[in-house]
């Protein structure tokens, strides 16, 4: 399968989380790889830090010093991180609600931040009785000022109310994927490879605008590890700690050394005129500042660069191999699970329809039915059939097909695999594939061929369980000469379900070219008394 590098977000619909099943199965999985100590005070998590912003914001309406402005971005930063991430999969329309209403607050308390970070590297780096620190000290003062009076009042507008509301709400949401799961992993993979293209990138650009957009992206990476994945956590700590404090010295610097350029136009433009001692002073202070620079820069590059670099040992501790295939089928499914109303339909056709994939294969049925990645591309969508179901039930196979194929490949797929879920999912019902359509047209015939076979054996699995009760367990594939027989634990024979299944199996005996016969499977009782009686 060709491997994609981003994961955007998903769109989708709000809907009510009507598959608990599902996330008590997820969490089950977990809770097999980790050990968690319920006496532990929590220091991670949307719930944690959505109150710690709360804390945080009360202390600094009090005073804007830097440790409190300082505090407040970093629990804002946190809460706006895991929003973006869980709204990966979750459609709930609180998330990016918070992510907005927190925008002001963040963006007011970066300028802030900025002055007051700019102050102390002046006051560090300074010789005693040098004129144009103090030319700067005293524009930054200014600058301070101004900027604690528009964070004051994006403080003073921040609806307290309504952020103790979604923490409330969006932490019990968050809680139904646990952490350590192969979604968070599959995310954080994704993370990690957004950090490596930001890195690739800067070293070629070498602009000080790629080195900020690095730091956010690693950012990004290291709060999705600190909250989702705490045993990655652990061991990763300390070095994407000192990577971040690295980055975050360097862009200091570059807003430092600008807002040097900003004041010293004019003083520089007078002392050409006299002395040009300014001139030589702004020299200095510029090679100060490269210097330390250069060796932050040093630093990091040789953590992420050599023989053996860092990004060795984060996606060795990611899934990988057949490792990242169960990740994005996991990824998919929580997708699914928060927008189709009766997601253990879904799962249950997707049983069904595997066994019949394998069953297809067992026969020889087509080359397709022995091809891994046309499994899995059933698999996801069967998955999927139904999430077109969280508006309306009217067309919702056409919808289904939008939303899917909307999706951005998750790591590890490529946009044609994709695709082909998304038609494979819209003819579970409805039109079978016919050249009129633009989207079964555009593809290829061998991929025509595919869609075909695979979305056949989606709509029998669907029909299998039209009643959305779950009382086919399982089934087996028979062949001879006349009919391809599908038998069907817990099947019962009847006019409407005979009627039903004829139009399921349609586009199958098209394909087959010989009819498709259903039928209850034989109990070991009855299958036994007719071994006597033969």
């Amino acid at each position: 399968m060709a491997r994609h590098i981003l994961l955007r977000t998903w769109k989708g619909v709000s809907s009510p989380l009507p598959c608990s099943s599902y996330f008590v199965e997820q969490a089950d999985m977990a809770s097999r790889t980790q050990i968690v100590s319920t006496h532990k005070p929590q220091t991670a998590g949307l719930a944690h830090f959505m109150a710690r912003a709360l804390k945080e914001r009360a202390r600094a309406a009090k005073k804007l010093d830097a440790g409190a402005v300082h505090d407040l971005r970093v629990a804002l930063r946190r809460c706006r991180t895991m929003a973006d991430a869980l709204g990966t999969f979750d459609p709930d329309k609180s998330f990016p609600a918070m992510r907005k209403a927190s925008k002001r607050t963040f963006r007011s308390l970066g300028k802030l931040r900025d002055t007051q970070v700019m102050r102390e590297w002046v006051k560090k780096l300074a010789p005693a009785g040098d004129q144009l620190a103090a030319c700067l000290l005293e524009s930054l003062a200014q600058s301070e000022g101004a900027a604690k009076g528009e964070a004051a009042t994006a403080l003073e507008e921040f609806d307290t109310r309504k952020w103790r509301r979604w923490s409330r709400e969006l932490a019990e949401r968050s809680r139904r994927v646990p952490p350590e799961s192969l979604v968070y992993q599959h995310l954080a993979l994704a993370r990690c490879l957004e950090v490596r293209e930001a890195h690739r990138f800067t070293t070629r650009s070498r602009s000080r605008v790629s080195w900020h957009r690095l730091r956010i992206a690693l950012k990004r990476f290291r709060y999705t590890v600190e909250n989702f994945l705490p045993r990655h956590h652990e061991e990763w700590i300390a070095d994407l700690k000192l990577l971040q404090d690295l980055l975050g010295d360097v862009h200091d610097l570059d807003v430092l050394r600008a807002e040097f350029r900003r004041i010293l136009r004019p003083v520089e433009s007078g002392a050409d005129e006299s002395s040009g001692a300014a001139p030589n002073e702004a020299e200095q202070w510029y090679a100060r500042i490269d210097a330390l620079r250069k060796e932050r820069l040093s630093a990091y590059r040789a953590k992420m660069s050599g023989s053996n670099p860092i990004w060795n040992v984060w996606l060795a501790g990611l899934p990988h191999g057949p490792r990242l295939e169960e990740a994005v089928l996991a990824t998919l499914s929580t997708w699914a699970a928060y927008r189709d109303p009766n997601f253990d339909h879904s799962r249950k056709v997707t049983a069904l329809a595997l066994e019949l994939f394998d069953g297809f294969g067992a026969h020889s049925l087509n080359p397709i039915f022995r091809d891994a990645e046309s499994r899995t591309i059933l698999q996801a969508a069967a998955l999927l059939h139904d999430v077109g179901r969280a508006k309306k039930d009217a067309g919702h196979h056409k919808r289904s097909f939008r939303m899917i194929s909307e999706l951005a490949p998750p790591v590890g797929w490529s946009e044609d695999e994709i695709f082909a879920a998304a038609l494979i999912a819209r003819y579970h019902r409805g039109a079978e594939p016919r050249l009129e359509q633009k989207e079964y047209a555009a593809l290829e015939p061998a991929e025509q061929e595919r869609v075909a076979w695979l979305a056949a054996t989606l709509r029998l699995a669907d029909g299998l369980d039209s009643d959305h009760r779950g009382r086919i367990q399982n089934v087996s594939v028979q062949r001879d000469r006349t009919a391809l027989t599908i038998r069907a634990v817990g099947y019962v024979h009847d006019v409407d379900s005979a009627a039903m299944l004829a139009r399921k199996k349609h586009l199958l005996e098209t394909l087959c070219d010989c009819p498709v016969v259903i039928q209850p499977a034989e109990t070991r009782l009855a299958a036994r008394v007719a071994s006597m009686a033969s």
